[in-house]
C-alpha cells in the first residue's frame, strides 16, 4: 500500500489470515498517529496471548525494517525512522474514524488512538425512516423488484401511492434518498425515505436503471475563493479546500451535484453574497465527456 520496505498489506498477503492483517494493520496506524505501541494494546484490542502480541510485533518489524524500535528505557515500541510518514488518506481515514466515535456509532475504544482528543458534530436534526420502509427498498433494489409506497411530496397537496423501481439510495448530507424509476412518469427520481410510507414490494421490476442517464453520468465542478477575500483570506481558503493553483474540481454524480452545491451554499446568486459569508464561487460545471448509460 506504501512505499518504503516490505508492503505488509500486499507482499505477502496471501499468505496472511485476515485476523493477522488487521492486528498488523492496527500496529502501522498507532504507530503513525501515536508514536508508539505496547504488547498490551494488542492483547486488549484483539484478545490475543502476549506471545502472539510479540510475534505480530516481530513481524511487523521484519516487514518493515527501521519502522519499529524498542524503548528499553520504557519499555515501549516507538516509531523508528523507517516509518512511512502519514499521508493524505491516513488523515481522511482518522478524522471519519472521529466523526464516527463523536456520533456514537464508534466506541472510542475501538479508535486507532489510545487516548483520543475531546470531539463534538454539529448535528442535523435525525430524519426518521420507518424500519419497514427501509427494509422494503433495500430488499426491491436488491432483487430488482417494484415498490408501492404512499408518498408525500411538496408538489401535490395530498399523499398519493406511487409505484417506483429504486435502484440505489442517495445521502445529500442531511437525509437519504432513494433513487427511483417513478413508472407512473417513466422519470427516473429521488425520493426521500422519510416520506414514504406504507411500503409493499411488487412484480420484478421492467425498467433497466442504464437508463437514468444522471446517475451514470459525472460531472466536475470547478470551484475558486471568493474574488472579493483579501489575498490572506483567500490563500486561508485554497489551504481549506486543498485547492491547486487557485482551484479545487469536485467530481460527482449528475444526479447529486445540486445536493453538492447546496452544502457549499453554491446556489443561484451565490457569487452576490459577502465573501466573508460565502468564502468559494462555483467556476464552472461541466459533464465528462462519453459518459451516460451502460
Amino acid at each position: 500500500m506504501h512505499e518504503g520496505g516490505e508492503d505488509i498489506h500486499s507482499g505477502d498477503r496471501a499468505g496472511l489470515r485476515w485476523s493477522v492483517e488487521r492486528r498488523l494493520d492496527f500496529v502501522e496506524r498507532r504507530l503513525v498517529w501515536e508514536g508508539r505501541i505496547n504488547r498490551s494494546d494488542l492483547v486488549e484490542r484483539f484478545g490475543v496471548s502476549p506471545n502472539q502480541a510479540t510475534a505480530d510485533l516481530k513481524r511487523f518489524e521484519a516487514a518493515r525494517p527501521g519502522a519499529l524500535v524498542y524503548d528499553t528505557r520504557a519499555r515501549t515500541y516507538r516509531a523508528g525512522p523507517g516509518l512511512r510518514p502519514a499521508d493524505a488518506a491516513d488523515t481522511g481515514d482518522l478524522l471519519r474514524e472521529f466523526r464516527l466515535i463523536a456520533e456514537g456509532v464508534m466506541p472510542a475504544s475501538d479508535g486507532t488512538l489510545a487516548a483520543g482528543p475531546p470531539l463534538a458534530v454539529a448535528e442535523a436534526p435525525l430524519r426518521r425512516v420507518e424500519p419497514a420502509t427501509l427494509a422494503a427498498v433495500v430488499t426491491a433494489i436488491r432483487d430488482g423488484r417494484e415498490l408501492a409506497a404512499v408518498y408525500r411530496s411538496f408538489t401535490t397537496p395530498e399523499p398519493r401511492r406511487r409505484r417506483l423501481e429504486p435502484h440505489a439510495l442517495v445521502f445529500d448530507g442531511f437525509r437519504w434518498h432513494a433513487r427511483a424509476r417513478d413508472i407512473g412518469t417513466d422519470r427516473f427520481k429521488d425520493f426521500v425515505l422519510g416520506r414514504l410510507s406504507e411500503a409493499a414490494l411488487g412484480a420484478r421490476a421492467t425498467g433497466d436503471p442504464s437508463r437514468d442517464l444522471d446517475w451514470h453520468q459525472t460531472v466536475d465542478l470547478v470551484i475558486a475563493p471568493h474574488p472579493d477575500l483579501a489575498p490572506h483570506q483567500r490563500a486561508a481558503v485554497e489551504a481549506d479546500y486543498g485547492m491547486t493553483d487557485g482551484r479545487r474540481v469536485l467530481t460527482c454524480r449528475r444526479a447529486v451535484e445540486y445536493y453538492v452545491r447546496l452544502r457549499l451554499g453554491l446556489v443561484p446568486g451565490h457569487e452576490g453574497l459577502k465573501a466573508t459569508d460565502q468564502h468559494i464561487v462555483l467556476v464552472s460545471s461541466t459533464a465528462r465527456p462519453g459518459e451516460g448509460g451502460n
